[in-house]
């Protein structure tokens, strides 16, 4: 009984978010003053934004707002030996977006104004996931898809790669992206 009980824990625990939801060791709302103790080549800045390049060569942002931290995102480079992610055990280019829907049990919502979107080559998607956290922050999965790739309604999800990871402050999100916001039927705080 001890085994199957253990066993129970030990897999309900590897399906729901971790418990430190942070990038790099940094969380929303951290003072900008722990940016000084990063040890990452700095390869951009601008306004409140500073860039990152990881040790597995993907980027790192991190914006501040009043001193404080209040979004990261983690872009992958598109380097097939560096896919892991700062947070999450999702793994870019592989983790599919029907992944992360039956991961967290829920599509989430996305923001009016970063619904799906074509570039020459692809189609982005951005799904938004509010964490069940006393910090208010929101986990944005952006996914891509090549528009060469046959794409039909039934096929999209699981088609649909991961490419970056955001973890932000929800006011944040809501000042930047608006409030605006289109909730799955099935929507639910991970």
């Amino acid at each position: 009984m001890t085994k199957i009980i253990l066993t129970l824990l030990i897999t309900c625990g590897c399906l729901l978010p971790s418990g430190d939801i942070s990038m790099f060791g940094l969380k929303i709302h951290d003072d900008q003053n722990v940016l000084a103790d990063i040890k990452l080549t700095v390869v951009a800045r601008e306004g409140q934004m500073t860039k990152f390049r990881t040790e597995n060569g993907n980027d790192f942002s991190v914006t501040i707002d009043k001193g404080k931290i209040v979004y990261m995102e983690n872009d992958w480079l598109q380097d097939a030996q560096n896919r892991q992610p700062l947070f999450s055990e999702f793994s870019f280019g592989k983790t599919t977006l029907s992944d992360i829907r039956s991961k967290f049990g829920t599509n989430g919502f996305t923001y009016k104004s970063r619904g799906p979107f074509k570039t020459n080559t692809h189609l982005i998607m951005f799904n938004c996931f509010e964490f069940d956290s006393p910090n208010n922050e929101i986990l944005v999965t952006i996914t891509k898809v090549a528009l060469n790739e046959n794409l039909t309604a039934e096929n999209l999800a699981s088609k649909c790669k991961l490419d970056a990871l955001i973890i932000a402050d929800k006011t944040y999100l809501d000042n930047t992206w608006g409030k605006g916001k289109v909730l799955d039927k099935n929507y639910k705080k991970i």
